[in-house]
């Protein structure tokens, strides 16, 4: 008989999760009830694809790039009038298809992006979860399955601090949270998503054109996509309040000066100021994401690829490759490595033509090897940035009490 551990032997942090007073938590209550609502799929799935013409798709791509504060300079630049614009994101928000939030640049603020994927011990799933709660600067963690069977986690993490996660995670693993894991260093994120220049307008399907696509791989260009660079230095641009106005951007980015102002505690011209100076000044926000699903999510599935590259020249022509791809989630570089940390969503059915093409790019010298996890998006959690722990332009990590928490944690 396999027992629970108790939850409250040990004190878990406190978290910051998005979603729980917000748009965001009606939007993915009501996907994930829909999810288990197999008999309203069809229903559903007409409702989805009504969402799929041309002009809702143009504005969903502008959006990434433009956000929801610039209405005009994006309805220009895809030649549709903003009050469409504008009653169409509204539109699209009151169907729960629609959440717009910020992706911020992490280097600009102190922090540097981390990757991990942890296999559990068996029925030990809760304490390998905690375990990586307990870092405190974890951004999402999802349950995953397949090479390793356990956790995916990101983080964002005082970049002062990096030796100091690595160590804890090795101790980890020493006390058995986790079984086998790795862990990466990596760049600002890639993505294009969600993109649909695979779909058909006229005849309201998608056409994945994996031949095309392996092609374009073999023949793109050699440069590194500028995102996908190192970061020289990890700078922090931001002060108390400006964290407290992005941390309120990632979790809805349309929300008005005057709200932000009013949860955080300062004046609406003050957050006015600060959006101008600083926060568009400096480019703290590299771009939108939206909760727009491009495939029904009961006949597709997420998952994170790990692959590796014979030099960083095939690595650059794979990532341009990548560019305007409608099953790219987001993709990126591990500091110092030929390796990219690819998300994919793509319906069932394409699964093997994804594969397929992969080995058709290890057969042509492209790819030296790849390995991937698919996500169980039910179970998922994020949060945004740690941002408590920022005090008088400082992050703050207590390294010998989280391993002392750690040894505490692991007893469960």
């Amino acid at each position: 008989m396999i027992c629970s551990p108790d939850k409250n032997t040990i004190k878990i942090p406190k978290i910051r999760i998005i979603g729980c007073h917000n748009h965001n938590h009606r939007i993915w209550k009501e996907i994930l009830l829909e999810l288990k609502r197999w008999a309203d799929f069809p229903k559903w799935a007409v409702r989805h694809q009504k969402t799929l013409d041309e002009t809702n798709t143009k504005i969903l791509e502008a959006i990434r790039d433009y956000g929801p504060r610039n209405i005009k300079s994006l309805a220009e630049s895809i030649g549709i009038p903003d009050t469409t614009v504008r009653f169409r994101i509204k539109k699209l928000s009151k169907q729960y298809f629609l959440l717009i939030t910020a992706r911020l640049d992490l280097s600009k603020l102190g922090l540097a992006r981390g990757f991990l994927v942890a296999e559990s011990p068996l029925a030990r799933q809760y304490v390998s979860r905690q375990v990586i709660k307990l870092t405190d600067y974890w951004e999402y963690i999802a349950r995953c399955y397949g090479k390793f069977d356990g956790f995916i986690a990101s983080f964002a993490f005082p970049a002062t601090k990096k030796k100091e996660l690595e160590e804890y995670l090795k101790e980890a693993a020493r006390f058995k949270a986790f079984s086998n894991y790795l862990f990466f260093w990596t760049t600002n994120p890639l993505f294009d998503y969600p993109c649909f220049s695979w779909y058909d307008f006229d005849k309201k399907q998608w056409r994945f054109r994996w031949d095309e696509w392996v092609k374009e791989a073999l023949n793109s260009s050699e440069k590194l996509p500028e995102v996908l660079e190192e970061p020289k230095n990890y700078l922090v641009l931001v002060d108390e309040s400006d964290l407290l106005i992005l941390k309120e951007l990632e979790k809805d980015a349309t929300q008005s000066f005057r709200k932000i102002a009013k949860i955080i505690g300062i004046t609406p011209q003050s957050v006015h100021y600060r959006w101008y100076n600083h926060i568009i000044k400096r480019k703290l926000i590299l771009k939108y994401y939206t909760s727009f699903q491009p495939y029904p999510l009961q006949i597709s599935d997420f998952y994170y690829f790990i692959i590796k590259f014979q030099s960083k020249k095939t690595l650059a022509k794979f990532s341009n490759s990548l560019n305007k791809k409608p099953f790219v989630t987001n993709c990126a570089k591990v500091i110092g490595k030929n390796v990219l940390v690819m998300g994919v969503n793509v319906p069932k059915m394409e699964f093997p033509n994804l594969i397929s093409s992969l080995n058709s790019l290890y057969m042509e010298g492209l790819i030296e090897d790849f390995l991937y996890v698919r996500l169980d998006i039910m179970s998922h959690e994020r949060q945004t940035i740690s941002y408590e722990f920022f005090k008088n332009g400082e992050w703050s990590y207590k390294h010998q009490k989280k391993l002392r928490d750690l040894k505490e944690l692991v007893r469960l």
